[in-house]
């Protein structure tokens, strides 16, 4: 029998300890999310699947997106429940295993809805966003049948996204173009293009943690790709420039290490002072920049 969803306003589970009147305040983002949700599942087809419904619900809402974070967190949660689904099977298999590809695609697109999410969203609201979100995703995870992120993948997932997105935020602030990358490009390992307005050299950006960006380079150099030098170099400036793709379809990209320790905290998804970064980007153009355009 095809599992469907039946939606009711609901209290979710709280995880942290926010008092109830915060949660619940009247035409909260909250709120309104939840009611773009019901509108949108209403359009859904009543056959099929949770997560069938909810992609059918996710198409209703991106021909009538607009840029109300009301409308990007509505469409961010219902994406969760199949994002959870595929980031459990490639923690499982790994390497291959069935419909790969759209399991990758379902994880990004979470991610980069996510990313357009926060960044819609003004400072008071991202100061209890990863606690509040992370309840609204769970329960509505639970109410697809669906087991929702566990703590490890939420975190890792907050971990590397905060830091993409205080890389583009910085970026801006600092007077660099910024354009946040298509699903394609994001596929590639792009996470966004940074270009100098005054030079008009620009780079692919792959925005890595420190560890995440430590045991690339290890895993690149046991494939050949760079030798021992480059990665202690490359260890030492920040970043690395590598090729991705295959000889046909490749494509220039910079792994840059978003370090707190020495690029300073991330508070909120943006840095708490954006001094250690702007030299590590500057340097980043200056010596790898290409004139992609």
């Amino acid at each position: 029998m095809a599992q469907t969803v039946t939606w009711h306003r609901f209290r979710p589970r709280l995880r942290g300890r926010l008092d109830d009147a915060t949660l619940y305040e009247e035409a909260s983002v909250y709120l309104k999310a939840r009611e773009i949700m019901e509108l949108a599942l209403r359009e859904a087809s009543r056959r099929g699947s949770a997560l069938t419904r909810n992609e059918q619900a996710v198409h209703y809402l991106k021909q009538h997106l607009t840029n109300q974070p009301e409308y990007l967190l509505a469409t961010t949660i219902l994406l969760a429940p199949a994002a959870a689904e595929a980031q459990r099977q490639m923690d499982k298999h790994q390497g291959g295993y069935k419909n790969r590809e759209k399991r990758l695609f379902e994880l990004i697109d979470f991610n980069d809805s996510f990313v357009d999410t926060v960044l819609a969203l003004d400072k008071t609201t991202l100061e209890t966003f990863t606690v509040r979100f992370r309840t609204e995703v769970d329960a509505y995870c639970e109410r697809c049948g669906v087991s929702p992120f566990d703590d490890k993948q939420f975190d890792a997932i907050v971990h590397g996204l905060s830091r993409e997105i205080a890389v583009y935020r910085a970026a801006e602030q600092l007077g660099y173009r910024v354009k946040m990358t298509s699903r394609v490009q994001d596929s590639m390992g792009i996470d966004m293009i940074i270009t100098d307005p005054a030079s008009k050299k620009s780079l692919n950006i792959d925005v890595k943690t420190h560890s995440s960006f430590h045991f690339r380079l290890l895993d690149l150099e046991h494939q050949r790709r760079i030798d021992e030098q480059k990665r202690l170099d490359c260890e030492l400036a920040g970043y690395c420039t590598i090729r991705n793709g295959n000889n046909r379809h490749s494509v220039e990209t910079m792994l840059l290490r978003i370090a707190t320790d020495r690029l300073g905290p991330i508070r909120h998804y943006e840095f708490v002072d954006t001094t250690e970064f702007a030299k590590l980007l500057h340097s980043a153009i200056e010596h790898q920049g290409r004139y992609l355009f």
